[in-house]
């Protein structure tokens, strides 16, 4: 992986190091003073501002002021990009065709400038999510409780999907809405709407309706109590493996 930069250039030698080393398929980052004017869906003109610019080699485009996470202007992937000098000013433009948008970057202090290549074909593993408690409930449904039988994953009602319904030991539905973090009052007015849906039929029929989350505050199961509902403190993290690496920290 070769890497090139250059710290503090003038405007003549950064454009000359751009046209040399930012090419196609190149990740090159610039962080200078800039004033930039976009052209698209919307016309925008950001005023002069120190920024951060990266150029990644499929071509996108991520403009970065010194605070907040999210780019103050990008273009995506397939973008072309051309440098030069204009009135005494290091110029760079971005075109990209679908949809048809225009970036220019007016360069008047350059700070540094990387040009370099590099390889990452791996792809991010999320745990944590409510869908691995629901896989884990539908693999061992005695982390609930004992005699538990889960029938049917995300079961159709007029307020939504039932994440699992199933009948415990005696043959009563149950319904389980799961939540990867804190429960909240929100969530047990979700419960019992799925519940008096399933009761629309039938109002004097026996229907559970368990609210599962890894912590649920006090306030949450009296009000799951006040409306006849029911709760299970349950969480749990999918492991991630990595063959590469037998451990994080």
């Amino acid at each position: 992986m070769g890497m090139h930069h250059i710290v503090k250039p003038s405007l003549l030698d950064a454009a000359d190091f751009a046209k040399r080393y930012c090419k196609p398929k190149k990740l090159s980052v610039i962080m200078g003073e800039c004033l930039i004017e976009y052209r698209g869906r919307a016309k925008s003109l950001l005023d002069w501002g120190e920024r951060v610019v990266i150029i990644k080699q499929d071509g996108a485009v991520i403009v970065h002021q010194p605070a907040m996470r999210e780019p103050v202007n990008w273009q995506a992937c397939n973008t072309k990009t051309d440098f030069s000098v204009e009135d005494e000013k290091f110029v760079m433009n971005t075109y990209h065709k679908h949809p048809n948008e225009k970036m220019k970057l007016t360069f008047r202090n350059v700070r540094m400038m990387i040009a370099t290549s590099l390889k990452d074909n791996a792809r991010i593993v999320v745990s944590g999510m409510e869908t691995d408690i629901v896989e884990k409930i539908i693999e061992k449904p005695d982390v609930i409780e004992e005699g538990l039988r889960i029938t049917k994953r995300e079961k159709k009602t007029k307020s939504g999907m039932i994440d699992l319904y199933g009948y415990d030991k005696k043959g009563v539905p149950v319904i389980i809405e799961a939540k990867r973090s804190l429960a909240t009052i929100p969530a047990v007015h979700q419960l019992r709407m799925y519940v008096n849906d399933i009761k629309r039929k039938n109002k004097n029929a026996n229907i559970r309706g368990i609210l599962c989350a890894p912590r649920i505050p006090k306030m949450v199961k009296h009000l799951l109590e006040d409306y006849g509902l029911e709760y299970k403190e349950f969480g749990w993290v999918k492991e991630i493996v990595d063959k590469r690496q037998k451990r994080l920290f």
